[in-house]
């Protein structure tokens, strides 16, 4: 092993330790171990402040990704599990989980809807509807989750421990021979215990330090007791990073429990603490004092005593008792603990940790404080943020990639048309927080009617799409006439408020509805019988037996043509010698005349005809 300060450009020469053959096993700050001990003395252990009294002034600046920062992220990560398992936060962390992505569905945006059913009945298929032969879901590779829980578990494991991976199996080295995934938790990416630290590999990313491209992603596996063994290097292609990083240089995530852990835990031992305090005051009910230490004894003896020997006295119920002289008795007042202001104390940290999440109090703590204007504005900020995750994290980062590969895999393999739109795709995560339905929903209808609202987003606030809307109130109209048929009545007779005027409308549909008029001038409407007179009116121009607006005319009348097209049918007069060489006279409107016969000789004279 070498170890070296600084150089004399005042750069740090890391500390290198050597194998047998001289090979680098790994390299450290020489530093390291003192600015170690700085930290523990201003932040604490974890570096977020988790001892109270250890308080003081931040360092200099650093990289996002420094050798401390991987340190923190790892010992943050194990205190946000803590909290998560087993304090409130919990329950407010599967809250929002139940809010992002309680349900999912997609559809497909084709524009042929029966290759739309196609795909998301073979889509949800996959996602655990229809099972492998084992009977298990297809989408897992353990075979244990539903799509839908593997999302789950993979945006709570982004929240609580900071990031989350998805391991995407090809079909050569799946169980059931289709494409799956596999969740990789966080402290799987890399190892907590991992020695190895350089420049270009962060807790278990491999970088390109000249563009900062990722190359590789160093995925271990945990026994059950903790070892981190058989390590294996999957490219980007292969594996979904859920992470959302605060920092430009950030390759790994930080939990988003990493602002209030110090006040979750004050909070959890501050509870606590009160909760002792509370149990033991109230375990008293009475004190009796004496002047004189003697006089437990005969008639004042004290009734019993507990496991420690301290003397104690029955009491009776209806019974006046009288105390010896020298003696006082008092009782003791309720427990006042946990007292108003502390409370208000911890309602304070309460709100600041929900300004901390991007969440607003109510939503966080308390809805009874939501009312009026102020519960639409909080229910409105904590939808903001859930829509942020809804699309920056499921479906930039998960759904459109997993989906993608899924139809893709149907195509390749025969069961799915291909088609020009089968990447694009829709994402329905059930109904919106809303705070006063009917509303919300008077408002939605009135900006429908304005048309400054699309359908589409209306229908997605309800977890629908419109479609589905569409296509379900068809089919309760039809039921509703169907049951009308059964019974001999109207649909109005029942259901007025719903249909008031469906049986008209119906038998208005059904009725054969009289086919339209050609329009003038069409082929239809002239018909053969009035092509044929068309081309006698042109050919009586062309001779020159009819003027040319005398044939307008009568096509305009006849056959309906507008002026432009009666003149474009037309053909123009002839000119005189046109019309007299069509009426067989010469250029000057004479009949020719008969040309004489002639004989010829050869001296130019014609001879006599031989007999």
């Amino acid at each position: 092993m070498t170890l070296n300060g600084n150089t004399p450009n005042g750069e740090i020469q890391l500390a290198r330790l050597y194998d047998g053959g001289g090979n680098i096993v790994t390299e450290w700050n020489p530093r390291f171990e003192a600015v170690r001990r700085e930290r523990e003395i201003l932040f604490g252990a974890g570096g977020y402040n988790p001892v109270a009294e250890r308080r003081g002034r931040a360092k200099a600046a650093g990289g996002s990704e420094n050798w401390i920062a991987n340190r923190d992220r790892v010992k943050a990560m194990a205190d946000a599990r803590d909290a998560f398992t087993f304090d409130w936060i919990g329950g407010v962390i599967a809250k929002v989980v139940l809010y992002v992505c309680g349900r999912l569905h997609a559809k497909s945006a084709t524009g042929e809807g029966q290759i739309d059913q196609m795909y998301d009945d073979y889509f949800h298929g996959w996602c655990g509807d229809e099972r492998d032969a084992q009977g298990l879901p297809r989408c897992d590779f353990s075979g244990r989750h539903r799509f839908l829980k593997q999302v789950q578990l993979a945006f709570m494991s982004f929240l609580v421990d900071g990031d989350h991976g998805l391991l995407e199996i090809n079909p050569e080295f799946s169980p059931n021979g289709e494409f799956c995934l596999q969740n990789i938790e966080a402290d799987r990416i890399g190892s907590p215990m991992e020695g190895s630290i350089a420049e270009d590999y962060i807790g278990g990313v491999k970088i390109d330090p000249m563009t900062g491209r990722v190359q590789f992603y160093r995925i271990f596996q945990r026994t059950r007791t903790n070892q981190y063994i058989n390590p294996q290097e999957v490219p980007p292609e292969s594996f979904i990073h859920v992470f959302d990083p605060d920092h430009g240089d950030e390759y790994r995530g930080r939990t988003k429990l990493l602002r209030i852990l110090n006040d979750l835990r004050d909070i959890r031992e501050w509870i606590e603490a009160e909760k002792i305090a509370g149990k033991t005051q109230s375990q008293y009910a009475a004190l009796i004092g004496t002047k004189d230490p003697m006089s437990g004894q005969g008639a004042s003896a004290w009734s019993d005593k507990t496991a420690e020997g301290t003397p104690t006295q029955t009491a009776q119920w209806g019974k006046l008792l009288k105390l010896a002289e020298g003696e006082n008795f008092s009782m003791l007042s309720p427990a006042a603990r946990p007292s108003g202001a502390f409370m208000q104390f911890v309602d304070t940290l309460i709100r600041k940790m929900g300004v901390s999440l991007n969440l607003p109090y109510g939503f966080l703590w308390d809805l009874a404080t939501l009312g009026g204007v102020t519960a639409r504005i909080e229910v409105q900020s904590a939808l903001r943020q859930i829509q942020y995750w809804q699309d920056n994290i499921l479906v930039g980062l998960i759904l459109d990639r997993v989906r993608q590969k899924v139809i893709a895999q149907g195509i390749a393999m025969q069961m799915l048309p291909a088609h020009p739109l089968w990447k694009k795709c829709s994402w329905n995560f059930g109904q919106w927080i809303t705070t006063d339905q009917g509303y919300e929903m008077s408002s939605d209808l009135e900006g429908l009617g304005a048309g400054i609202l699309r359908i589409d987003s209306v229908t997605g606030k309800y977890g629908t799409t419109p479609r589905e809307v569409l296509t379900s109130n068809a089919s309760a109209a039809n039921d509703a006439l169907g049951v009308g048929a059964e019974h001999a009545l109207p649909v109005e007779t029942f259901a007025r408020g719903l249909w008031p005027d469906i049986t008209n409308q119906k038998a208005a549909f059904l009725a054969q509805t009289p086919i339209p008029s050609p329009p003038p001038g069409s082929f239809e409407a002239i018909g053969d019988k009035g092509v044929a007179k068309m081309v006698e009116i042109a050919q009586s121009v062309k001779e020159g037996t009819m003027d040319r607006e005398s044939a307008i005319a009568m096509m305009r009348t006849a056959f309906g043509f507008t002026p432009k097209q009666a003149d474009a049918l037309v053909p123009d007069e002839p000119t005189p010698a046109e019309a007299n060489r069509a009426a067989g006279l010469d250029v000057k409107g004479n009949h020719p005349k008969p040309a004489a016969a002639k004989t010829s000789s050869s001296n130019g004279s014609r001879k006599p005809a031989r007999k």
